[in-house]
């Protein structure tokens, strides 16, 4: 029995390796990664953001009013075909109430699809008409953005995965959006820190709200993304004591793929729906940023 048993395992593994050795060197699956990650850890990946945030500075973006959009969608897993992702993109652009949309991780599937993306970096296409309009897209680094072996082209393009960013309105209030790297499942001790610094340095300023984006889902109920599932319990606990002691109105996440809201002593934590072609009831949420923060959620068709 015990040998028939090592025959299955030595088989299955033999199998395995061929179906992800069989496509070459362009093959788009990193079996490493998939299961230990093929990424620098995520000190490292701070460590590159804050020397991009050092040279560039932290943006701030002016909204054309006091109340305004901003749309945010996650987990696009964009491969070949992008047309919800597309949608999402003229939608926002059209919104004159829009300055800015964010997407909150897992933008590509795997390998090579960071190519799929280039149409939302580039300029707007009225912006010789609208000079006052801004559609800047806000990205949060996922699991799948890193996963094979793509920080690499995620910092290229993206420069950043661990920023803040302030939004003026014309009455000079101020909105705060904190976005935080956490695509293998950890926040590591120098982000925390970071945070932490941050954190309290914007509780000495006059922000109206205070919001704060990353990829994975704080309250995921199973472990079914592997290493990249969930934070610790530890973690979640730090985390959530500091932004909930902190002003921190909202937390926006993806990473479950299935929409999930919770309140937590004072604050949201929202769990926006995937946005995939192939998903059956993919959605986008729409957040009236004013005296009080608004959002629904729309259907993509």
């Amino acid at each position: 029995m015990k040998k028939n048993i090592q025959i299955s395992l030595g088989s299955l593994f033999l199998v395995l390796g061929s179906i992800f050795t069989a496509c070459g060197p362009d093959a788009r699956l990193d079996m490493v990664g998939m299961f230990a990650g093929s990424s620098p850890i995520i000190d490292k990946r701070f460590e590159q953001s804050m020397e991009y945030n050092k040279q560039a500075g932290y943006a701030t973006i002016q909204a054309l009013t006091d109340d305004y959009h901003v749309y945010v969608c996650t987990d696009t897993h964009i491969h070949k075909t992008r047309k919800r992702w597309e949608y999402f993109i003229d939608a926002y652009r059209a919104d004159l109430l829009c300055p800015l949309a964010v997407h909150l991780g897992d933008i590509i599937d795997a390998t090579t699809d960071f190519g799929y993306i280039e149409e939302a970096l580039a300029p707007h296409p009225l912006a010789a008409i609208l000079p006052n309009k801004t559609d800047t897209l806000m990205a949060v680094c996922g699991n799948h953005d890193i996963y094979f072996k793509q920080w690499e082209q995620y910092i290229k393009t993206f420069k950043t995965s661990s920023y803040y960013f302030v939004v003026k309105t014309p009455t000079s209030k101020k909105d705060l959006f904190v976005v935080f790297d956490s695509a293998d499942g950890t926040v590591g001790k120098k982000q925390l820190t970071w945070l932490r610094e941050t954190l309290a340095w914007a509780e000495k300023q006059d922000f109206r709200h205070i919001v704060a984006c990353t990829h994975t889902n704080f309250f995921k109920r199973d472990n079914s993304q592997g290493h990249s599932s969930n934070f610790t319990q530890e973690e979640t606990y730090a985390l959530l004591n500091l932004f909930t002691s902190s002003g921190v109105d909202m937390l926006w996440s993806g990473h479950d793929h299935s929409r999930e809201i919770t309140q937590v002593n004072g604050m949201t934590s929202i769990v926006v729906d995937s946005m995939k072609d192939e998903d059956k009831e993919p959605y986008y949420m729409l957040v009236t940023m004013g005296e009080k923060i608004d959002y629904k959620f729309v259907a993509v068709p």
